[in-house]
């Protein structure tokens, strides 16, 4: 069935709904974890899960990749339960089912929605021909800190961003068709908050006001919604001091009543029985009252609601209304699945077939080629054939750059970067002895963090290379200070000192499988580097939690004046980040020139058209992001100094010249103002363009959108 198919649904929703009992209605409610090897929370009893899928206890299960598990419990609730209700089967395929494509933080620095779409879609079959019909992605929380370990699985710091690369992984990843076979459903995560913890600390407090909460961190929610999203997933933190599982503001004020999520909502890993170290609920049974009320259908992992709902509706504490209204909506996913019709038709025969496949593993190279950013480079990339090189460093020939959240993706898989020199048939390349250190051409040295440095429960204070490598480094810079960095890591580092002594940096994030191949290929001149950050670089981690999208503030740092004491300043550090959103380099010599908008006043039903030359001024070919910002110049509260609001990845050839052309529209200008009304108000604001958030070019312009 596709999604045109509601009405049908409808009609066999309601038809089975009548034939349930009340338990059956709450077992559909519960997704029960089952003995796995992947196990991504604390650990779990799941001795009686066969038992209460026999009678209709469960709804979907967590993390189980086994197909032939996977093939017993479907046949255990199709054969054997009264009703034989198909399971629904959810694991964490993030950047990755068995092919490792780059983690998101890193894809997100290719800003390109069609080549995540593409991506998704090659997740998604693999996925779905594993028997699975559920990945818990994409995770759309705002990122600001790089001190928490989740931002590896993020899109960054912004939210127009992010909105328009979720919306490109939930299109890939469900195909607009759910019954179709190749493809899964989406659950976006985490709602809502999670990015903003204090201290970058996992599971930590968020204290957010509601007109941040609007402007930044719901967009992309919004837009996930419209595009079908079939599951949005609570976080785990508090948001108005209420734990986001059990917060009816969040649930159904704003998600059901003003977003209009039609879908299923689904704790995180047993965040309902949290609730209680939140302080806000007794017990088991008072967890399960709080949250069902609150709005959230399906309990992931804890027991509240199969232990304590049948109970709380015979106390009409719990109204079976409501139950039936939440059962409908997973009855409704699993009939979109086709799963009553083919419960068993994610399942194949040798799937391993479907893995790895030729076109998948291309794209895992394209993938890294265009996510691993250069943030410097003294004219000594790319190398020539005819340059020495030593490939040195701990990471050279490291395959331990797939990151976290991999679901089964091997490092065997991967291909280390000295491989990719030897496969390649590099003749100039020579091993690290000092003789030919101190001759090389070229030092080509790879540092970083280990994989489980990053991702869930892995927050850090200290986000530098650690003091062995730094020494490494100094040593081998002592001898040949022809050093090109590159930095394997699952969040940003604090790489100031690098900065500073190297000749080049690529910044390649976690990149995957195809990792060698890709720095073969960005090094050689094969590929020009094209990404750009989506995550600010600190220059020192006394900045954090810095931003792009900060607010000025009434005394902001004075450049003519930068030793006055009485504004915003650091007397230790610069205000500025290493490196700013938006920024990267490439082998092009990419210049922006004439900028021009074709209205001077803006009024609420047009369109503002926008130009700008851009050229290419030397002899490589090379993709450029162009950027296109606004900044309010008033309002009546503040904003952001600068809003990401458009952006084009634009190819030139060598030498070439193009008029790139933005159009912006009413709500491109529009925020929550001081009355919580969505307006841009009748105000001044610069339109700003350029290759990176801080060396941009602007024109003002006068807005019209009176509030009536």
């Amino acid at each position: 069935m596709t999604y045109s198919d509601k009405a049908l649904i409808k009609e066999k929703v309601n038809s089975l709904l009548s034939k349930m009992t009340l338990n059956e209605k709450i077992g559909q409610l519960y997704q029960a974890p089952y003995f796995s090897d992947i196990v991504t929370g604390h650990s779990f009893d799941s001795s009686q899960t066969i038992k209460r899928i026999k009678g209709g206890m469960v709804g979907s299960i967590l993390s189980v990749h086994d197909e032939d598990v996977i093939r017993k419990l479907q046949k255990t609730a199709v054969e054997e339960s009264r009703l034989g209700i198909p399971l629904l089967f959810a694991f964490d395929v993030i950047h990755g089912y068995k092919t490792s494509f780059p983690i998101n933080l890193a894809l997100s620095n290719t800003w390109d929605e069609t080549l995540v779409k593409k991506i998704a879609k090659a997740i998604a079959y693999e996925t779905s021909h594993r028997g699975l019909h559920l990945t818990f992605s994409p995770m759309l929380d705002l990122v600001r800190d790089p001190r928490w370990g989740r931002v590896m699985e993020s899109n960054g710091e912004d939210p127009y961003l992010s909105s328009i690369l979720g919306k490109a992984y939930i299109e890939g990843y469900q195909q607009n068709d759910l019954s179709n076979s190749d493809s899964v459903a989406a659950c976006a995560k985490h709602f809502i908050g999670y990015g903003h913890v204090e201290a970058g600390r996992e599971y930590n407090t968020v204290d957010i006001s509601k007109r941040v909460l609007y402007n930044m961190y719901l967009p992309q929610f919004k837009t996930a919604i419209n595009a079908n999203v079939s599951m949005i997933m609570t976080s785990f933190n508090t948001v108005f001091d209420v734990p986001a599982t059990a917060n009816k503001t969040l649930l159904k004020d704003i998600l059901r009543d003003e977003l209009k999520f039609k879908g299923v909502t689904i704790s995180d890993y047993t965040s309902t029985e949290e609730i209680i170290n939140h302080k806000i609920a007794d017990d088991l049974k008072d967890v399960a009252k709080q949250c069902f009320n609150a709005g959230l259908d399906h309990e992931m992992v804890s027991e509240s609601y199969i232990q304590h709902l049948n109970e709380l509706v015979q106390e009409k504490t719990v109204s079976e209304n409501d139950i039936n209204e939440s059962v409908k909506r997973m009855l409704s996913l699993k009939y979109e699945l086709g799963l009553f019709d083919k419960p068993y038709a994610y399942l194949y025969e040798n799937s391993n077939q479907y893995l790895l496949n030729e076109s998948t593993v291309k794209l895992a190279r394209e993938a890294a080629e265009k996510s691993i950013v250069m943030l410097k480079n003294d004219q000594i990339l790319p190398i020539s054939k005819d340059k020495k090189i030593v490939l040195c460093g701990p990471y050279v020939d490291s395959k331990d750059v797939i990151g976290e959240w991999a679901a089964l993706c091997k490092k065997d898989d991967v291909t280390s970067i000295k491989e990719a020199f030897i496969n390649s048939n590099y003749s100039n390349m020579n091993d690290e002895t000092k003789d030919n250190v101190k001759n090389a051409d070229i030092i080509l040295m790879a540092l970083g963090e280990p994989g489980s440095h990053a991702g869930e429960g892995n927050s850090k204070a200290n986000i530098y290379l650690d003091k062995t490598q730094k020494e490494y480094f100094d040593s081998i810079r002592k001898i040949n200070p022809n050093i090109v960095l590159i930095v394997f890591a699952g969040r940003p580092l604090i790489i100031s000192h690098y900065h500073q002594y190297a000749k080049a940096i690529l910044y390649a994030y976690q990149p995957g499988m195809e990792t060698g191949n890709a720095i073969y290929n960005l090094v050689t001149g094969k590929v020009s580097p094209s990404a750009k950050l989506t995550m600010t670089l600190p220059y020192h981690e006394g900045q954090i939690p810095i931003y792009y999208n900060h607010y000025n503030t009434g005394r902001p740092y004075d450049e003519k004046r930068p030793k006055y004491r009485y504004n915003t300043r650091y007397i230790d550090c610069p205000n500025e980040p290493l490196y700013p959103f938006g920024y990267g380099l490439s082998y092009g010599n990419i210049k922006y020139l004439d900028f021009e908008i074709d209205k001077q006043i803006f009024k609420k039903y047009d369109k503002l058209s926008i130009k700008v030359t851009v050229e290419n001024d030397n002899q490589y070919a090379v993709d450029e992001i162009v950027q296109c910002y606004i900044e309010a110049i008033t309002y009546s509260v503040s904003r952001p100094v600068n809003e990401l609001k458009s952006f084009k990845r634009v190819t030139f050839k060598p030498f070439e010249k193009k008029i790139i052309e933005f159009e912006l529209s009413i709500e491109d200008f529009r925020a929550f103002n001081l009355n919580m009304e969505w307006t841009a108000e009748h105000r001044k604001y610069k339109v700003k363009v350029g290759p990176n958030s801080r060396d941009l070019i602007s024109k003002k312009i006068e807005v019209v959108d009176e509030v009536s």
